[in-house]
């Protein structure tokens, strides 16, 4: 059972990053503001409240919202109120705001059921799609001109689709001034398991300019020893880079030689491979069967649905569809079938789930589910682009720059960033991918490690990506769950 604080989307937030965050804020904040309003719209236990009194703010100065009547007042002499800040309507009457607000999507909470002709109303421009995300666009709001906001927020707004109108407006209204991916584990003391970063940015003062303006970002941490952060994890980028980026993603530490290929004129992949996905039985387990519950090869084909990273290269049809699939989409409405015209061809089947990417063989004659699946138009290509997939730089490429969720749609891989390759890098992935999925075939158990490694060093010649970068992507690969 959840605590009230939980189930409402809150996590206290630790006393060493509440530290960090109140003095960032107050670093950021302009020289010129005498006696500066700083808001906590969700003050809960009151940790920011303390640690801004701590930090020399005087309670005359402080603010502090929270929408549960049971919340008390964490001090005497702030102003404090029970409200929904959602629905407070103040215009730009704060020099800045701070704070932890509450993590829930829509299918999370009854908040947006409840508020839902309101909520859109005001929010929509930007995507309903989870709280803090409304906080920060109203926190925005509020905010004078040169007002400075921090907050521990969810990392889903970074990569993820859903948040790119989110991710224009912050481009569009405001100057990133750090982005800090916080510990992976910081709340899990409170028993959550979510990845957060701390953002801080300015809004805008009239017509500045914000793409030449420096955006420090901090790789993900380890501990809350925010102030010895090593050189390796610290980045200074340009605002700028992130406006050319596929979705406005926020791209955080990503050697710009590699930003270089979504940044400059480039052919995108989903442009040179087709395919998509195919079935979505709405119910696997009526419509599917496992490998050893199929006892009639004949009446049941293969079905290739999300692969794991031990599945690369090739991998033996975990499930089986009826032959007589067809029948099914005029009698359940929820069996869905998209891109027949790929169905039964040789091709890629792509995972979609699960920390790593990785990508494998598709033989003739099956069926494929929601994941992405590529089809090339000669085999030849097919064991490239194969490689391509499989290589450390763009699992790279798609789980730090595209997507750092664990959910990899195939409109993600169309936006991987396609380099022609020189015809003996091309014939040396093709031959290399063609041992690993024979080689697979015959031993599931293989050890690919060298073959894999071939095909990483030519995609890493054909992307002229230098020794030290190679370096950088492969740790990050090697430890994906904790780095991301």
């Amino acid at each position: 059972m959840f605590s009230r604080q939980r189930s409402m989307g809150q996590y206290g937030t630790p006393p060493e990053t509440v530290e960090y965050m109140v003095q960032t804020l107050s670093n950021h904040l302009p020289d010129n503001r005498r006696n500066p309003e700083i808001l906590d719209p969700a003050t809960g236990d009151g940790v920011f409240v303390y640690s801004l009194l701590k930090e020399g703010f005087s309670p005359s100065q402080i603010h502090a919202y929270d929408i549960d009547t049971a919340t008390p007042s964490p001090h005497e002499g702030i102003t404090f109120r029970h409200v929904d800040f959602l629905k407070v309507e103040l215009e730009e009457k704060f020099d800045a705001i701070v704070g932890n607000p509450p993590y829930k999507s829509k299918r999370q909470s009854d908040y947006f059921t409840e508020n839902k002709k309101a909520i859109t109303a005001r929010y929509g421009g930007i995507g309903v799609h989870n709280l803090y995300s409304l906080f920060i666009h109203n926190g925005i709001k509020l905010l004078k001109p040169g007002g400075v906001l921090t907050m521990i927020v969810q990392d889903s707004f970074l990569t993820n689709v859903y948040y790119r109108k989110f991710r224009a407006y912050l481009l569009e209204k405001t100057i990133i001034k750090e982005i800090v991916l916080a510990p992976r584990r910081l709340f899990h003391k409170g028993k959550a398991d979510v990845r957060t970063a701390i953002l801080t940015l300015k809004k805008k003062e009239g017509n500045e300019r914000q793409e030449d303006m420096v955006m420090k970002l901090v790789d993900r941490l380890e501990t809350q020893e925010y102030q010895n952060i090593t050189e390796d994890k610290i980045q200074y980028l340009k605002q700028a880079h992130f406006h050319d980026l596929p979705n406005n993603n926020f791209a955080v530490n990503v050697p710009e030689e590699i930003l270089a290929h979504f940044l400059r004129p480039h052919e995108e992949l989903g442009n040179v491979l087709k395919g998509g996905t195919g079935i979505s039985t709405g119910n696997d387990t009526l419509f599917l069967r496992r490998r050893e519950d199929v006892k009639d090869d004949q009446e049941w084909l293969p079905f290739y649905k999300n692969g794991g990273v031990k599945d690369a290269w090739y991998y033996e049809p975990k499930f089986y569809i009826h032959k007589d699939w067809e029948d099914n989409e005029a009698i359940y409405p929820s069996f869905t079938v998209r891109n027949r015209a790929y169905f039964y061809r040789r091709g890629i089947t792509c995972s979609s789930m699960g920390v790593d990417f990785s990508a494998a063989y598709l033989p003739e004659n099956s069926l494929f589910g929601v994941n992405a699946n590529l089809f090339p138009e000669n085999e030849e290509d097919l064991f490239y682009y194969l490689g391509l997939l499989n290589s450390q730089l763009i699992k790279y490429m798609v789980r730090k720059v595209l997507n750092r969720t664990n959910m990899i749609t195939s409109g993600y891989i169309k936006k991987i960033p396609y380099v022609l390759p020189a015809e003996d890098k091309k014939h040396l992935v093709i031959q290399t991918t063609k041992q690993l999925v024979e080689g697979k075939k015959a031993d599931p158990q293989m050890d690919t490690a060298l073959l894999h490694s071939i095909v990483d060093g030519a995609i890493y010649d054909i992307y002229g990506i230098s020794g030290e970068n190679r370096t950088h992507v492969e740790s990050f690969c090697q430890d994906i769950l904790e780095k991301i």
